[in-house]
């Protein structure tokens, strides 16, 4: 009796030891690894929901520009071209159908944010396009992240971590002079409006900031993991962590915990450009409707899932201490 004890007292303390460290340690785990040729140095992650897809491009210069679309697993599943050459693209963006890439003009302090509306998928083809002249007010700024907030409000984030607002009505004519709305937290390397937090994400290369949508001062911080070349960060297509992207091909996307939603926020009602383009090519097959099982991790999360099965496990490595003593 006494040894079955002292084996239910080490199987005890080891039972908590792995409920308290499971969660920690599997709460930043890697979603995918760039491992596509055609991804050489993406720009950050856009998640489509129209789709079941993320959009990235790469920063490097073309004579014509691609944005692709990406599976959960990061292979390439549609890549989208249009006619404008390119000196890298800065970042990209979706919402309401609509696909966003913005790079620079070659007007000095001058962004390109060209846009292409999605009828349909398709595999590979050639996009009809718009795009909108940003000036910026600042010289010498390194544009990091476009957000495209409600109704079409669109921003772009500097390295700095200024702040710049478009006109709430860009026109495709002339130029559109940006404003400096705040001087927002220096080091930022990617950016995104959240529409499941009702929130500004930005991040860090040691942090993701939450801010408000309308001042920008920041609600809450959370670390975020080590990452070689931290660049973007994105919503999960699950809408339960954030996807945090590091450049260069063989390079991990990470998936780190995301905030909960706001229960009392109320989404607002977005609108499209007013200028449409239609895709020419061979309509591509979307992913299939989700099912409605659900997981373990789901319920519970990753870590906590993971620490149940230990439990389990060592529940059963007790029992058999327990009979082999008798």
């Amino acid at each position: 009796m006494p040894a079955i004890r002292r084996a239910a007292s080490v199987v005890t303390v080891l039972l908590l030891l792995w409920v308290l460290s499971a969660p920690g340690a599997f709460a930043d785990t890697v979603a995918f690894t760039w491992s596509d040729s055609s991804i050489t140095a993406p720009v950050g992650l856009a998640t489509d929901h129209d789709h079941s897809l993320y959009w990235t491009a790469n920063s490097t210069a073309d004579k014509k520009t691609s944005v692709y679309a990406v599976g959960t697993e990061g292979r390439v599943r549609a890549t989208m071209t249009y006619t404008q050459s390119t000196t890298g693209v800065l970042a990209v963006g979706y919402d309401s159908r609509n696909l966003y890439a913005l790079d620079k003009s070659p007007k000095a302090n001058t962004l390109r944010l060209s846009y292409m509306t999605l009828t349909s998928l398709v595999v590979n083809g050639s996009l009809a396009f718009h795009f909108y002249e940003l000036v910026v007010p600042e010289s010498g700024q390194t544009i990091v992240a476009l957000i495209v907030a409600p109704n079409s409000q669109y921003y772009v984030v500097a390295q700095s971590g200024h702040i710049y607002k478009a006109p709430a009505k860009p026109s495709v004519a002339g130029t559109n002079k940006l404003t400096k709305v705040s001087d927002g937290t220096a080091g930022t390397t990617g950016g995104f409006y959240d529409d499941k937090t009702k929130s500004v994400v930005l991040r860090t290369a040691s942090s993701i900031i939450l801010a408000d949508p309308t001042s920008f001062a920041t609600t809450s911080t959370i670390p975020a993991p080590a990452q070689t070349g931290a660049r973007g960060i994105t919503r999960a297509l699950d809408g339960e962590s954030f996807l945090l992207v590091g450049q260069g091909n063989g390079n991990p996307v990470l998936s780190t915990g995301g905030a909960s939603s706001s229960p009392s926020a109320t989404p607002s009602a977005t609108t499209s450009p007013t200028d449409s383009a239609t895709p020419t090519a061979t309509e591509a097959a979307t992913s299939p409707a989700a099912t409605s099982s659900i997981h373990m991790d789901q319920l519970f999360g990753k870590g906590t899932a993971l620490a149940l099965g230990g439990t389990l496990v060592l529940a059963l490595l007790a029992g058999v201490v327990a009979f082999v003593r008798r």
